[in-house]
């Protein structure tokens, strides 16, 4: 009997080791793994950042014009770079009111790569009348214009200014 039970005893010790040394593998095997996923995660991320950027548009304000003999302000919205549509303008707070017109929501708006292109599609007016008795010159505004890529991420940016005098925020993500 005792030379049977030391055999199991030496089979069990056996075992033991081998289970042991099979879960160090497996958390080897693990680890590397993981870091591979890591890896990969840290490439998907850069690959995702180079695609939105390629694909972002530049908005920008090409001339503002006041229309004294109407009472309102009318914006030149263009873009230079990658196609883009024009969800939403939204009075963030300010002297203007958008007028009615702006009702054609959403404009796509292509970027102006060659005379090819029709111009229409390139420009997008913002139409705003001035609620106050102020001069033109003196209206304040803050509008955030909200619009998606072609990846399909929705985007806003702030004009922001007095009278004709105006500035464009920065791209923020929404």
């Amino acid at each position: 009997m005792d030379t049977l039970q030391g055999f199991f005893y030496v089979c069990a010790s056996i075992g033991g080791l081998a289970t042991a040394t099979s879960i160090i593998i497996l958390l080897i095997r693990d680890a590397r793994k993981s870091n591979q996923i890591s890896n990969l995660e840290r490439v998907a991320r850069v690959l995702e950042r180079d695609l939105e950027i390629k694909y972002q548009p530049h908005l920008w304000i090409n001339g503002v014009s006041l229309k004294g003999s109407e009472n309102r302000i009318n914006f030149d919205l263009n873009n230079k770079r990658e196609w883009c549509k024009i969800l939403d303008f939204k009075i963030i707070s300010g002297d203007l009111i958008i007028d009615e017109i702006n009702k054609h929501l959403p404009y796509e708006l292509e970027p102006k790569f060659s005379q090819n292109i029709v111009s229409d599609t390139t420009r997008r007016y913002i139409f705003t009348i001035n609620n106050t008795r102020k001069s033109l010159n003196d209206v304040v505004y803050e509008i955030e214009i909200v619009y998606e890529n072609r990846l399909g991420q929705k985007f806003a940016i702030l004009l922001s200014g007095v009278g004709s005098k105006f500035k464009l925020s920065n791209p923020k993500k929404l």
